[in-house]
């Protein structure tokens, strides 16, 4: 009989965490099935993904609490209660369905704690995702209620019978005595088996920069902008947030700046073939940023494409190291400085060592990882 899993995110196919885990494991013979909150945005995209879930054989439950906007904090908190309420009813329902139930950050990690403690006899194995520290992130959450989310967070830790965390520099946050049930899932991209042609008018004289993601204030975005001021280069900016109508009147009064909009995950790779170089100098002052793990930069592995990072941001060991891209400080003068240095043929020869890199971070040997936690999981191992 095929294990049963469900798999839980908030708004779990805006990153690629959940859906290449779901395929993964679809692959090696798991029963799959997923818990998303639809936040009442992206809509397009979730109905997206649920069609093509189910011509894959995953079912995708969804859970609504009305329009929930990201990144308000504090704001929000009667929406996010109101879906901790709903993940626990639905658990005490349907939770002896499923052999593992793998939650992916706090917002999903502790309705399954609360649902196992209130339920005891609830006996599916819990595994706790850590993708994001939300404790850390850049949004109004008052400190106090940053303080208890650590707490409670390594309550939800040390009950669960797994710890998935993105990066080995993450185990800064696991407490010590729970390392040995802690292992590193890495943000590699699982390769889409197309990628959708998203041709751009690229200026071939100049470097040509790209940042994609989150459009929030904890980015570097506003040290980007300040690079309109040189003649080498063009900006080009994809994705959604709270800067996007900053980011749209940058454009419209700078020549050298083009904003893509939210491009969906094969579109952007395309942009990404097309471009020099990616942006990704995160503001190292915001907890979270330094122990980033993007995504992007497994992404320009994959690609082949050289970037650049802040120091302080813990990814700047391996791009120094691997010569794959430049290390900033977080100033407007050391960016323009390195960047009004770069040429065509230095960046093509990073982008060659970033692609050479990309084997030993690649989906395929992430995915045996994966599979092979679960099997011992299920094992008792």
């Amino acid at each position: 009989m095929q294990a049963k899993v469900l798999l839980c995110q908030n708004s779990a196919f805006i990153a690629n965490r959940l859906p290449r885990a779901a395929r993964a494991l679809k692959q090696a013979g798991y029963d799959v099935e997923i818990l998303n909150w639809d936040r009442g945005i992206n809509s397009e995209v979730i109905q997206m993904a649920i069609q093509q879930f189910a011509k894959e054989g995953i079912k995708v439950h969804t859970i609504y609490c009305g329009v929930t906007p990201y990144g308000k904090g504090i704001l929000t908190a009667f929406q996010k209660l109101k879906f901790a309420i709903k993940v626990i009813k639905f658990l005490l329902k349907n939770g002896n369905n499923y052999n593992i139930v793998h939650a992916i950050d706090f917002d999903l990690g502790f309705p399954v704690f609360l649902a196992k403690k209130i339920k005891q006899n609830l006996s599916f194995k819990f595994i706790y995702d850590i993708a994001d520290f939300v404790e850390t992130f850049h949004s109004p959450i008052p400190k106090i209620v940053r303080n208890q989310i650590t707490r409670v967070s390594q309550l939800i830790m040390k009950f669960c019978d797994l710890i998935i965390i993105p990066d080995e520099n993450r185990f800064i946050n696991i407490p010590n005595e729970l390392h040995p049930k802690t292992f590193v899932i890495n943000n590699t991209i699982d390769p889409p088996k197309e990628i959708k042609e998203y041709p751009i008018q690229k200026s071939e004289e100049k470097i040509n920069i790209l940042y994609y993601g989150a459009l929030s204030k904890d980015r570097g975005i506003d040290l980007l902008l300040q690079l309109t001021s040189l003649d080498n280069v063009c900006i080009w900016i994809a994705g959604k947030g709270e800067l996007q109508e900053e980011i749209t009147l940058y454009a419209e009064k700078h020549d050298n700046v083009y904003f893509l909009g939210y491009l969906e995950f094969p579109q952007v790779l395309s942009v990404v073939q097309q471009i020099d170089l990616i942006y990704m100098v995160y503001d190292p002052a915001y907890q979270h940023n330094q122990i980033a793990s993007p995504n992007k930069l497994f992404e320009a592995l994959y690609i082949g494409k050289p970037c650049i990072v802040a120091n302080g941001t813990s990814i700047d060991k391996l791009v120094e190291k691997e010569n794959i891209g430049y290390v900033v400080g977080y100033n407007e003068t050391d960016l323009k400085n390195t960047v009004m240095k770069l040429n065509k043929k230095d960046l093509m020869k990073k982008g060659l060592n970033a692609k050479a890199l990309y084997p030993q971070y690649s989906w395929e040997k992430t995915k045996k990882n994966l599979i092979e936690l679960y099997q011992n999981l299920q094992n008792g191992d």
